[in-house]
């Protein structure tokens, strides 16, 4: 273990500079209650960050040096770009704030993660989990170390987390599964305050956002004001079972994004939650099989 505290170590990206590129041995770095300000990327395998905070505070709106926008894949505060990396009791933070555009605070472009009684916080586009769609809808829009990449399928599980935000808080084509987390809406003073998810899963994937046994829940006087989910793209898949849902979500449940044809070829599904709201689904729900059933029991068993 390598213990943040006490040694010289300048920053977190020289502790992770020190790790080899091609690391096969469990790495875990204690922050020891430290707080990170610093944009972090690791990209080295089988990497534990564990006990601190990582905060940084880019926004999508900032015009760069080459007079372009920041854009929405330039501002991550921590990009985890490797396998088996963990975070356990860690907070990531983009405090960028509202008002200058997407601020991403965790992008994972790694398969195998774990975060276990961690904090993910922004306010749009919190948490990004790859691949991207295969192809932009407006020039620059992929812009950053994502946009040449090929779409490669990560697996994301979160256990006991709290992830926060407003638009489009928990984005992506990645297969992320959320076991008994806090998923909490974020107030923007707006008659729509916000959509919790915004999947691209890719057409041939089975399975994309699945929340089980969480907490939907928002800041105070948010009533009726924000969806669960609506599609990036057509193929969007969003699960929710033996779940809470307060009162901040709008009965209807679901905005197709002006895209009719994602009333066909969504899978936004939801079974045996308590709703806070009595809920008044969109027609184009689809309905739970027990198939969807067992691939969670699948995922719950993996854990163990």
């Amino acid at each position: 273990m390598i213990k943040f505290k006490g040694n010289s170590y300048s920053s977190l990206s020289e502790v992770l500079s020190l790790i080899p590129q091609d690391n096969e041995e469990d790495q875990i770095i204690d922050l020891e209650g430290s707080r990170i300000y610093q944009q972090i990327i690791i990209d080295k395998p089988h990497v534990t960050i564990k006990n601190g905070e990582i905060a940084y505070g880019l926004g999508a709106y900032e015009i760069l040096e080459d007079g372009y926008k920041r854009g929405t894949f330039r501002t991550y505060t921590l990009f985890v770009d490797a396998d088996h990396v963990s975070l356990i009791n860690v907070s990531v933070k983009n405090e960028n704030g509202y008002h200058n555009g997407q601020a991403i605070a965790l992008m994972i472009d790694g398969d195998d993660f774990l975060a276990k009684d961690c904090v993910i916080s922004s306010y749009q586009d919190t948490l990004f989990l790859a691949p991207l769609p295969e192809k932009e809808y407006e020039a620059r829009g992929f812009i950053g170390p994502l946009k040449d990449r090929e779409r490669l399928i990560r697996k994301a599980r979160f256990e006991h987390c709290l992830v926060e935000g407003s638009i489009d808080f928990i984005f992506g084509g990645g297969l992320g599964f959320f076991e008994n987390c806090e998923i909490r809406s974020l107030d923007i003073q707006k008659e729509v305050n916000g959509y919790v998810c915004a999947p691209n899963t890719p057409e041939d994937q089975e399975y994309g956002f699945i929340f089980d046994h969480c907490d939907f829940t928002s800041e105070q006087g948010m009533e009726d004001s924000v969806y669960l989910a609506r599609p990036w793209r057509d193929h969007a898949k969003c699960l929710i079972t033996n779940s809470k849902i307060g009162a901040h979500i709008k009965v209807e449940g679901y905005h197709d994004w002006d895209k009719p044809q994602a009333h066909e070829l969504t899978a936004f599904k939801e079974y045996n939650n308590e709703n806070q709201n009595p809920p008044q689904r969109v027609a184009w729900m689809k309905e739970t099989t027990e198939k969807d059933l067992n691939f969670i029991d699948s995922l719950i068993k993996e854990e163990k």
